[in-house]
């Protein structure tokens, strides 16, 4: 069954990327930016819970979708190189632009944190190992959002072992594990607030060994990307609990409610996975049993499949519209979110360009298929119960 399953195209989490990608895009775009200052730019800051929650549901709807597409005597190598296909290119272009960029900058970005952009940034973050250093200037310097791109190598490099070992839990104990994998991920935050250390910024109230460990350190983060791989696998054994609309929007608004009186590590977001990944079955069980419609609509699945582009180049677009415009704009909210709005469709369309004339035709010729699979459609009959 669990194979049969996985025949089954799942084009609303295809859609979700791009869903994700907002929060991320516009909290950069909007607050990262420095573009508002005053009391404006400090209330923009309620995205980060949402922009970091969204980064843990990439990495919960990574291991599920590499565990839902593996089968059994599918090669390491093979896998591998599918993978480095499609991450590596994308990277290597966004990181050549943002060389490019500070390359010809007379000044540092006017930018409330500007990425580090020396020597040691610009290599580690070209290699994807500026995870593994616990230095403030190097994990979050360059291309910013590769942090998580260096974390996704470490879970890919796994991969092939842990879906082995993810097929041989039995069917009764994985609900257990996804428990385990579920506590753990909400702990580490209140382990993480432990490390002392002091205060980035005043506008960041947690130490740089500390966010390190809460949101960049790869075995910490590769949790929610087991508990994607957990949540496939309860999918394809028909073991997924039935777990109603209403108690996952009570839990959530619970969590934001009490976030206020929680350690800030907390507000790092790897404490939603465990609700993502409910959202993430939810919608995988809709789109089998046929009931999914919202989702597949083509300019949703079109910009799901470049959601990718987009965050990995709206880094260096978002810099070099934010430098263009001088370290003290001063401008009006109304002009302010105009650019905003501005850059953001401008970072949509480059990824679309970007996804349709550099990563599709890379892949096409270098992954390993001779054609990229069709747009995902909706299963076209129920499967077995999902309510076990």
């Amino acid at each position: 069954m669990s194979d049969e399953l996985s025949s089954r195209r799942l084009p609303s989490l295809t859609s979700l990327r791009f869903v994700l990608a907002i929060p991320v895009i516009w909290y950069h775009v909007s607050y990262v930016s420095g573009i508002f200052d005053g009391s404006l730019h400090k209330s923009l800051a309620i995205g980060a819970p949402f922009a970091a929650g969204a980064v843990s549901g990439f990495f919960v709807l990574s291991g599920f979708v590499v565990t839902w597409v593996y089968r059994p005597g599918d090669r390491a190598r093979t896998f591998w190189r599918r993978r480095c296909w499609k991450i590596l290119p994308n990277h290597l272009l966004a990181w050549t632009a943002t060389l490019v960029l500070f390359a010809v900058a007379t000044a540092e970005m006017p930018m409330p944190a500007p990425p580090g952009d020396g020597t040691g940034a610009a290599l580690t973050n070209l290699f994807l190992v500026q995870d593994w250093i616990p230095d403030y200037h190097l994990y979050s310097g360059f291309n910013t959002p590769a942090w998580s791109i260096s974390c996704e190598v470490f879970f890919y490099a796994l991969f092939p072992a842990l879906i082995l070992v993810a097929r041989r839990i039995p069917t009764r104990r994985l609900r257990s594990v996804w428990a385990a994998l579920a506590g753990m991920i909400v702990l580490m935050p209140l382990v993480s607030s432990a490390i002392p250390g002091t205060e980035l910024y005043v506008w960041l109230p947690i130490n740089e060994r500390s966010l390190w460990f809460a949101y960049v350190f790869p075995p910490v983060r590769l949790l929610e990307f087991m508990l994607g791989i957990v949540t496939a696998r309860l999918i394809q054994t028909s073991s997924w609990p039935h777990i109603r609309r209403r108690y996952l929007g009570i839990a959530m608004f619970l969590f934001f409610a009490a976030l206020p009186s929680l350690p800030p590590q907390y507000a790092m977001g790897s404490a939603t996975a465990p609700a993502l990944a409910v959202i993430i079955a939810r919608l995988a069980l809709a789109d089998l049993e046929g009931r999914s419609r919202r989702l597949h609509r083509p300019a949703l699945l079109t910009l799901g499949e470049s959601s990718y582009a987009l965050y990995i180049t709206h880094a260096p677009l978002m810099m070099a519209a934010r430098y263009l415009i001088g370290p003290d704009p001063d401008l009006a909210p109304g002009v302010g979110f105009a650019w905003v709005l501005g850059v953001i469709a401008l970072a949509f369309l480059v990824s679309l360009v970007v996804y349709r004339y550099f990563e599709l035709p890379l892949l096409r010729r270098w992954s390993g298929s001779r054609r990229t699979p069709p747009p995902l459609q909706p299963a076209p009959a129920p499967t077995p119960a999902s309510s076990a």
